[in-house]
């Protein structure tokens, strides 16, 4: 074998190696590009966020669908409001990080509880996987996407999410919540969201 031999053939071995180095890296789920590490940075240190909602709920036997209105401003100050279905409108929790009120002047408080177990869970919001999130999480992209995965389990039932950003926005999409038998059982559809932008008053009305 000749030099010339040699060094094509070392060439092309270092060639090889390269290319399978980099379908791994790209392929890594928490092997991401600077820009969408810094997605990633920005939407876990938001401190306050405004969105509407669309939540499917899927249980055994039926599929219920809530449009919600939620707001969150850093540490710990929340509201929700139910805009749809029609027997739960305007119902709405507030939380001053101490403090949690549910009302409702056409509902009864045993009513208010019985219809909101699926909608009332901390699963639904945003600052709660964030708070949630740590460096076992995954993350990965498609082309106009950059995922995050969250496996902390909140109970028997939901153990895994995943959050949906929009690349070019730099916003969340959607959220999918799975159960122990990877079946999706709640689905988030942000119809609206402005992330860094909310004055704290809109919040803390008491």
């Amino acid at each position: 074998m000749n030099k010339k031999t040699i060094l094509l053939t070392i060439f092309t071995i270092l060639l090889i190696l390269f290319f399978i180095i980099y379908y791994k890296t790209k392929n890594n789920g928490n092997n991401i590009s600077k820009f969408n590490g810094d997605i990633k940075d920005y939407i876990l240190n938001i401190s306050s966020y405004e969105a509407e909602l669309e939540v499917t709920v899927e249980s055994n036997k039926t599929t219920n669908i809530y449009k919600i209105e939620q707001l969150y401003y850093s540490p710990n100050f929340i509201k929700q409001i139910v805009k749809e279905p029609a027997n739960l409108e305007n119902l709405k929790t507030t939380c001053d990080g101490k403090t949690i009120k549910i009302e409702n002047t056409n509902l009864s408080l045993s009513k208010i509880y019985e219809n909101y177990k699926y909608i009332n869970e901390n699963i639904l919001w945003l600052n709660s996987f964030i708070q949630n999130y740590n460096n076992k999480g995954k993350s990965y992209e498609t082309e106009n996407e950059f995922i995050l995965e969250n496996d902390k389990k909140y109970n028997n039932y939901n153990i895994k999410q995943k959050l949906y950003i929009d690349k070019s926005k730099k916003v969340p999409i959607k959220m999918e919540i799975y159960d122990n038998n990877k079946k999706t059982k709640v689905y988030i559809k942000y119809n609206k969201i402005t992330l860094n932008n909310l004055d704290k008053t809109k919040i803390v009305d008491f």
